[in-house]
Protein backbone atom coordinates (compact mmCIF):
# COMPACT_ATOMS: atom_id res chain seq x y z
CA UNK A 1 0.00 0.00 0.00
CA UNK A 2 1.27 3.45 -0.84
CA UNK A 3 1.10 6.57 1.30
CA UNK A 4 1.24 10.18 0.25
CA UNK A 5 1.08 12.80 3.01
CA UNK A 6 -0.61 15.88 1.64
CA UNK A 7 -0.97 19.28 3.31
CA UNK A 8 -4.55 20.39 3.84
CA UNK A 9 -6.33 23.25 5.49
CA UNK A 10 -6.29 22.71 9.22
CA UNK A 11 -9.92 23.73 9.61
CA UNK A 12 -9.57 25.11 13.10
CA UNK A 13 -10.15 28.81 13.93
CA UNK A 14 -6.52 29.11 15.08
CA UNK A 15 -5.26 28.50 11.52
CA UNK A 16 -7.57 30.27 9.09
CA UNK A 17 -6.37 30.15 5.50
CA UNK A 18 -7.31 32.56 2.78
CA UNK A 19 -10.16 31.32 0.57
CA UNK A 20 -7.72 31.44 -2.36
CA UNK A 21 -5.70 28.57 -0.80
CA UNK A 22 -6.58 25.15 -2.17
CA UNK A 23 -8.39 22.87 0.29
CA UNK A 24 -5.45 20.49 0.12
CA UNK A 25 -2.20 19.86 -1.71
CA UNK A 26 -0.31 23.10 -1.20
CA UNK A 27 0.89 25.44 1.53
CA UNK A 28 1.38 28.30 -0.93
CA UNK A 29 -0.76 30.17 -3.42
CA UNK A 30 -0.64 29.28 -7.11
CA UNK A 31 2.22 31.04 -8.88
CA UNK A 32 4.22 31.44 -5.66
CA UNK A 33 7.40 29.34 -5.33
CA UNK A 34 7.00 26.22 -3.21
CA UNK A 35 8.70 26.58 0.18
CA UNK A 36 9.53 22.86 0.10
CA UNK A 37 11.41 22.98 -3.21
CA UNK A 38 14.85 23.28 -1.68
CA UNK A 39 14.17 20.40 0.73
CA UNK A 40 13.63 17.94 -2.15
CA UNK A 41 11.27 15.73 -0.16
CA UNK A 42 10.32 12.50 -1.95
CA UNK A 43 7.01 12.99 -3.73
CA UNK A 44 4.72 10.09 -4.58
CA UNK A 45 2.98 9.48 -7.90
CA UNK A 46 -0.15 11.33 -6.77
CA UNK A 47 1.58 13.91 -4.61
CA UNK A 48 2.00 17.63 -5.09
CA UNK A 49 5.09 19.83 -4.80
CA UNK A 50 4.29 20.27 -1.09
CA UNK A 51 3.58 16.61 -0.31
CA UNK A 52 5.68 13.81 1.12
CA UNK A 53 5.93 10.21 -0.07
CA UNK A 54 5.20 8.98 3.45
CA UNK A 55 5.49 5.32 2.46
CA UNK A 56 9.27 5.54 2.70
CA UNK A 57 9.44 6.66 6.35
CA UNK A 58 6.46 4.51 7.37
CA UNK A 59 8.12 1.35 6.01
CA UNK A 60 11.42 2.24 7.65
CA UNK A 61 9.70 2.77 11.00
CA UNK A 62 7.91 -0.56 10.65
CA UNK A 63 11.18 -2.35 9.83
CA UNK A 64 12.84 -0.83 12.90
CA UNK A 65 10.04 -1.96 15.22
CA UNK A 66 8.31 1.41 15.57
CA UNK A 67 4.87 0.19 14.48
CA UNK A 68 2.95 2.83 16.45
CA UNK A 69 4.76 5.68 14.72
CA UNK A 70 4.46 3.94 11.35
CA UNK A 71 0.71 3.43 11.81
CA UNK A 72 0.19 7.07 12.79
CA UNK A 73 1.59 8.22 9.47
CA UNK A 74 -1.57 6.77 7.92
CA UNK A 75 -3.80 9.14 9.95
CA UNK A 76 -5.02 12.62 9.08
CA UNK A 77 -3.74 15.35 11.42
CA UNK A 78 -4.41 18.94 12.36
CA UNK A 79 -1.56 21.47 12.36
CA UNK A 80 -0.99 20.95 16.10
CA UNK A 81 -1.00 17.18 15.70
CA UNK A 82 1.51 17.44 12.83
CA UNK A 83 3.86 19.52 14.99
CA UNK A 84 3.58 17.11 17.91
CA UNK A 85 4.06 14.13 15.60
CA UNK A 86 7.20 15.70 14.11
CA UNK A 87 8.67 15.83 17.60
CA UNK A 88 7.67 12.20 18.25
CA UNK A 89 9.40 11.15 15.04
CA UNK A 90 12.57 13.01 16.06
CA UNK A 91 12.54 11.42 19.51
CA UNK A 92 11.93 8.00 17.94
CA UNK A 93 14.90 8.39 15.61
CA UNK A 94 17.09 9.60 18.48
CA UNK A 95 15.95 6.69 20.67
CA UNK A 96 16.74 4.16 17.93
CA UNK A 97 20.11 5.72 17.26
CA UNK A 98 21.02 5.62 20.94
CA UNK A 99 19.76 2.05 21.40
CA UNK A 100 21.98 0.81 18.57
CA UNK A 101 24.93 3.19 18.96
CA UNK A 102 27.36 0.50 20.14
CA UNK A 103 26.00 -2.35 18.01
CA UNK A 104 28.65 -3.78 15.70
CA UNK A 105 25.89 -4.74 13.29
CA UNK A 106 23.06 -2.24 13.03
CA UNK A 107 19.52 -3.39 12.23
CA UNK A 108 18.41 -3.36 8.61
CA UNK A 109 15.90 -0.86 7.36
CA UNK A 110 12.99 -1.67 5.11
CA UNK A 111 13.22 -4.17 2.27
CA UNK A 112 12.81 -2.75 -1.24
CA UNK A 113 12.52 -4.18 -4.75
CA UNK A 114 10.55 -7.17 -3.55
CA UNK A 115 9.36 -10.06 -5.67
CA UNK A 116 6.78 -12.64 -4.66
CA UNK A 117 8.10 -16.16 -4.10
CA UNK A 118 5.13 -18.52 -4.51
CA UNK A 119 7.06 -21.47 -3.07
CA UNK A 120 7.85 -19.63 0.16
CA UNK A 121 4.52 -17.77 0.02
CA UNK A 122 6.29 -14.51 0.91
CA UNK A 123 7.94 -11.48 -0.58
CA UNK A 124 11.70 -11.74 -1.08
CA UNK A 125 13.46 -8.40 -0.89
CA UNK A 126 16.22 -7.52 -3.34
CA UNK A 127 17.81 -4.92 -1.08
CA UNK A 128 17.46 -3.37 2.36
CA UNK A 129 18.02 0.17 3.55
CA UNK A 130 20.90 0.68 5.92
CA UNK A 131 20.19 1.76 9.48
CA UNK A 132 21.51 5.23 8.64
CA UNK A 133 19.28 5.52 5.57
CA UNK A 134 16.27 4.44 7.60
CA UNK A 135 16.92 7.04 10.31
CA UNK A 136 17.48 9.71 7.65
CA UNK A 137 14.07 8.93 6.12
CA UNK A 138 12.40 9.23 9.54
CA UNK A 139 14.13 12.54 10.27
CA UNK A 140 13.18 13.81 6.82
CA UNK A 141 9.53 13.00 7.54
CA UNK A 142 9.81 14.82 10.88
CA UNK A 143 11.14 17.89 9.07
CA UNK A 144 8.23 17.75 6.61
CA UNK A 145 5.57 17.45 9.35
CA UNK A 146 7.19 20.42 11.15
CA UNK A 147 7.22 22.56 8.04
CA UNK A 148 3.57 21.80 7.33
CA UNK A 149 2.41 22.36 10.90
CA UNK A 150 4.44 25.56 11.32
CA UNK A 151 2.58 27.01 8.36
CA UNK A 152 -0.76 26.24 10.01
CA UNK A 153 -1.68 23.31 7.77
CA UNK A 154 -2.78 19.84 8.70
CA UNK A 155 -2.04 16.56 6.91
CA UNK A 156 -4.20 14.27 4.83
CA UNK A 157 -2.88 10.71 4.63
CA UNK A 158 -3.79 9.42 1.19
CA UNK A 159 -3.37 5.71 0.52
Amino acid sequence: MGLDCIPRRCGCPKHPQLPSFPAEGAVHLPGVPCPFQSEQFPVGPFGTCCSLRGKVAARELQALGESDLSDRMYKDMSAEEALAFAEELRRGADRLEEAHRKDAEKPKGAGWDGTWDPEKNECVWGAYSTFGQALAAVREAARWYSMVGERGFGVRAWY
